[in-house]
């Protein structure tokens, strides 16, 4: 019998009352939580898989380079994509929030409907419980009465503010989930310190060839897989094209490189008296390093060696003069220029996003799925909207490789369940319907689906994020990323932008707090 445990409205009030540090958002979106470091014994990794910009290939075909008002007319064409029962996965035909009845596996996903056991699952809550995404999750619960008809599955939903903090601890107390979703940036941590089953693809019918080898890469650790992708993020710059023209820009025309941007602030500012960029800043917030790193990695510089083919992970790259720039870029912008909101050294993406439908502020960066929030906020400033590729800097365009994987815990028990979960629901069909508005599906064979069409027609400006897949750089995949990302990097932009340190002071004591905290582990 397939239990739900509770609603997921019950789930959603139970979490949203829980207490935790703010520190990491599976592609800046949320919040995590995390409160001490991560340590291991393990040695620095020694991974094959290579990929300097996200390891990605070319993704979209037919993107317009997002200069123009985006309008999606084709579907992203997949790599080594299987069409096998296609048109069985087409049968659901969502339209907006409204979403099919259909139970949801494929010729391509179909579990061992035999399987015997208990399945504990863990995911984070929904920003929104009416998005596609969300509904699809209801309708993926409900399916599993009939294809696992002998599994008791029983689910369990966190905030991204408190997620991590729960699972370290009851792990500890040997009372985690057998599976859980969770965002790329955590895989290593729990690889490292012995929590989770090292991955065969080839047990769940997969090959390396249907996921991006940037999400692979991102849940390796020491040569060892430890989750599926379950769904690939990125984000796109957007602007509000009134304010564009008000200032005497082009509104048809975002920036190309960083350094528009930064004059393209001024002069919004000074034309119209808004905020020209929507910068994130807060400390021990996820969504500032989502925002940041873009920057940091378009001038030349990184956490460590993550924009190499085949990262090292040995030490800081931090203290190197791209890095340097980046923070000067931000002292530019907020404190020479006072071009971005002044209340920026606090402001998550939520609030920099409410500013942005206040229109207080004519750029940020965010989701495809902001179209939507904004839109039923705001619909007059929705359509003043325009997504656009990530600026580039001086040496590359980049942008976060995001997103999540579906791990299998060391304490799961009944395997034949537990492996038969995550097949279904990491199969193209559910990869793509977790994703359906906000993200890109991790199986790669989702995007030869008619729902992939489908949800390229509906989502606006989805074909920008999805085109942004190929300048996907990773974060570092170590056990202490998250503490490099989510503590280090908010510190030293705050450093830097309440003038306790210069650009190149702030940079230097960062890495070497990266080197320190790498040299504790090994």
């Amino acid at each position: 019998m397939v239990s739900n445990g509770r609603s997921r409205r019950d789930i959603l009030k139970l979490a949203a009352g829980s207490a935790g540090v703010a520190l990491l958002a599976a592609c800046g979106g949320s919040e995590i939580a995390t409160t001490a470091p991560a340590t291991s014994a393990t040695k620095a990794p020694q991974t094959a898989i290579s990929g300097g910009t996200g390891g990605q290939t070319p993704a979209a075909v037919g993107g317009t380079g997002g200069q123009t008002p985006a309008v999606a007319t084709a579907a992203p064409a997949a790599t080594s994509a299987t069409t096998a029962g296609s048109a069985a996965a087409g049968t659901a035909k969502p339209a907006g929030s409204a979403v099919a009845s259909t139970g949801g596996t494929t010729p391509l996903s179909t579990p061992n409907a035999a399987a015997k056991g208990n399945v504990k699952y863990w995911q984070t809550t929904f920003d929104n419980p009416d998005v596609p995404s969300a509904k699809f999750h209801d309708q993926w619960i409900a399916s599993l009465k009939t294809t696992l008809p002998n599994v008791n599955f029983v689910e369990e939903q966190y905030s991204y503010n408190d997620m991590l903090d729960k699972m370290r601890v009851a792990l500890k107390a040997n009372q985690g989930p057998d599976i859980a979703v969770i965002t790329v940036i955590w895989s290593p941590e729990f690889g490292a310190n012995n929590s989770l089953m090292e991955i065969n693809l080839a047990d769940f019918g997969y090959t390396a060839d249907k996921f991006w080898p940037g999400a692979l890469k991102s849940a390796t650790w020491n040569g060892k897989l430890y989750g599926i992708p379950t769904n690939n993020e990125t984000m796109a710059f957007i602007y509000n094209k009134e304010i564009f023209q008000k200032a005497g820009l082009d509104p048809l025309k975002g920036p190309e490189t960083w350094e528009d941007v930064k004059n393209y602030s001024k002069q919004i500012k000074e034309k119209t008296g808004k905020a020209g960029f929507g910068m994130v800043a807060k400390l021990n917030a996820g969504n500032t390093p989502y925002r940041f790193m873009p920057l940091c990695w378009a001038y030349g510089g990184a956490a460590l060696d993550e924009t190499a083919d085949v990262p090292k992970y040995e030490k800081s790259g931090f203290d190197n003069d791209g890095t340097i720039a980046a923070l000067q870029w931000m002292y530019d912008v907020y404190v020479r220029d006072q071009a971005a909101p002044a209340s920026a050294i606090n402001n998550t993406q939520i609030e920099n996003r409410d500013l942005f439908i206040s229109g207080e502020v004519a750029m940020m960066i965010d989701h495809p799925s902001a179209y939507t929030i904004v839109k039923g906020k705001a619909p007059d400033v929705a359509e003043k909207m325009n997504y656009v590729l990530m600026p580039k800097g001086p040496v590359r365009r980049a942008v976060a490789f995001g997103g999540s994987n579906l791990s299998i815990f060391k304490t799961a028990k009944d395997m034949d369940a537990v492996k038969a979960v995550v097949k279904d629901r990491t199969s193209p069909l559910q990869s793509l319907r977790f994703a359906y508005e906000g993200s890109n599906p991790g199986n790669r064979d989702a995007f030869s689906l008619p729902e992939q069409q489908q949800r390229v027609n509906e989502i606006k400006f989805l074909n920008v994020t999805t085109e942004m897949l190929q300048y996907g750089v990773s974060y570092p995949a170590i056990p202490e990323a998250a503490d490099i990302m989510n503590l280090m990097v908010p510190q030293m932009i705050q450093d830097v932008l309440t003038k306790n340190k210069t650009p190149e002071q702030s940079a230097k004591d960062t890495a070497k707090k990266v080197n320190d905290l790498i040299a504790k582990r090994k």
